[in-house]
């Protein structure tokens, strides 16, 4: 029975042969992709392992929002089972290339993700700098060439505005990959349009030495005798971050304390300026109230002086008292003349009073002529608004209305003379205080023609 199924199998076979290889085959191929799915898996997290150890990734990363100083290293640092640790200036910069912005991850070359040096050298010199292939291919550069790197200033421990770097002016020496970006992302920024183009390396000693750390990376002891991502690796990375959480609050207060430390001390020596401003200004305030009772000591004095010189002013006054009186009766003498000269005055103001009347009479008569004027020329600009009007017609009431404003012009111009020509009653009555006035006082030096002359001069 065995032998009979198994002759019918193989005469089966060779009647479709070539269904059968291709069945084969197709076996041969699923087996295959499995077996390469299966092997290829633990050969990448061999490589990713490998990689991070050769380039000294980090364990454990530690980042502030207030900063890092070395405190918080040596803190760190005393924690168990910690190994090394390491500060680290990262942040984000601008290079203008060929009226282009940029926007680059400027990180510090330390002991830890040692960067693949691809080509050239890693920087040394405080003015070098490394840069990653793409940079150089989509900006047109090459190693040799220089770029200005701009950053926003830093502050120290003391607040104060410092430049982030002591040199702007970079060489490019090199080109690297960082082992702190597999992919093709470099994150965000707030500077430009908010994306990361491009990360570049610089030497440590380029930053300048007051400075706080932006971030703190950690290897933790016995942590590579593990295969990276494994569960016996974040087991033992685990321990030792909960230790580091363990005095995080710890390193914020002091952190906190010496920023509010430096910022009170600043305070201080504020006040303590203020103070000795204040003792400036008392001492000028006592000076300059001795200087007002020296002053009021002179002023004394001088009411002194005043009133041992009362008695000759007295004098002086009866002599000027005597002579008043002469001259009070030398004016009665003449109040006679001068009602004389009033009256001849009263008629020449009567005459100007007539004359004011016609004049306001015509005056009245022009300002109707006006207003007549200034309604026709408003019907005018009203019927020439009119889009319709014909262009005869309208060609019509503009000649109309150019006559219109001659005689409107010639009118306001004799209204206007007309004012001027007419006096108001009080610059008549001003005129005639005047007078009588200068008659008082006039001299017996000057005839009646010249006073005649120089009343004629006041009323005009």
């Amino acid at each position: 029975m065995k032998k009979a199924l198994i002759k019918d199998a193989l005469r089966e076979i060779k009647k479709t042969y070539k269904r059968f290889i291709s069945i084969l085959l197709m076996a041969f191929l699923g087996v295959g992709f499995f077996a390469g799915i299966r092997a290829s898996s633990p050969d990448m997290v061999d490589t990713l392992d490998t990689y991070y150890k050769n380039q000294n990734v980090y364990d454990i990363q530690v980042i502030s929002t207030l900063g890092l100083t070395n405190d918080d290293i040596d803190a760190i640092s005393k924690v168990e089972n910690v190994e090394h640790v390491d500060g680290s200036f990262e942040t984000d910069g601008q290079i203008e290339i060929e009226n282009k912005e940029v926007i680059a991850k400027v990180m510090s070359l330390n002991n830890f993700n040692t960067p693949v040096l691809i080509e050239g050298s890693l920087p040394s010199a405080q003015n070098e700098c490394a840069v990653e292939p793409n940079f150089l291919l989509a900006n047109n550069k090459k190693i040799g060439d220089t770029i200005e790197l701009n950053i926003e200033d830093s502050q120290n421990d003391d607040g104060e505005d410092v430049p982030y770097l002591y040199e702007k002016e970079l060489k490019i020496v090199g080109t690297v990959q960082s082992p702190m970006y597999i992919s093709l992302d470099r994150g965000t920024s707030n500077l430009g349009a908010g994306k990361i183009d491009y990360y570049m390396y610089i030497p440590e000693s380029n930053v300048q030495a007051n400075s706080v750390y932006t971030n703190i990376y950690v290897k933790v002891k016995g942590a590579n005798e593990y295969t990276t991502s494994s569960n016996k690796y974040k087991d033992c990375i685990a321990e030792v971050k909960t230790k580091v959480e363990e005095i995080k609050e710890e390193r914020e207060k002091a952190r906190y304390d010496s920023l509010v430390n430096t910022a009170t001390k600043k305070v201080e020596d504020a006040e303590e300026e203020l103070n000795t401003q204040k003792s400036d200004a008392e001492k000028q305030i006592a000076d300059a109230e001795k200087e007002l009772e020296d002053g009021k000591k002179q002023i004394e004095d001088a009411e002194a002086e005043i009133k041992s010189g009362r008695a000759e002013a007295d004098r002086e006054f009866s002599n000027a008292y005597a002579e008043l009186t002469s001259a009070k009766k030398q004016i009665e003498n003449n109040e006679k003349e001068l009602e004389t000269k009033e009256k001849e005055a009263n008629t020449e103001f009567d005459k100007l009073e007539k004359q004011k009347e016609e004049l306001s009479s015509q005056l009245s008569t022009l300002n109707s002529g006006i207003s007549e004027v200034e309604k026709s020329l408003e019907t005018i600009e009203n019927t020439l608004k009119n889009p319709q009007l014909p262009d005869e017609q309208k060609a019509t009431l503009e000649e109309t209305k150019k006559q219109l404003m001659n005689i409107y012009h010639s009118l306001c111009n004799i209204t206007v003379q007309d004012y001027c020509n007419i006096k108001s009653p009080v610059a008549i009555a001003r005129a005639k205080e005047a007078l009588k006035l200068y008659y008082l006082m006039k001299t017996e030096d000057k005839d009646e023609l010249t006073l005649k002359r120089e009343f004629q001069a006041l009323i005009r």
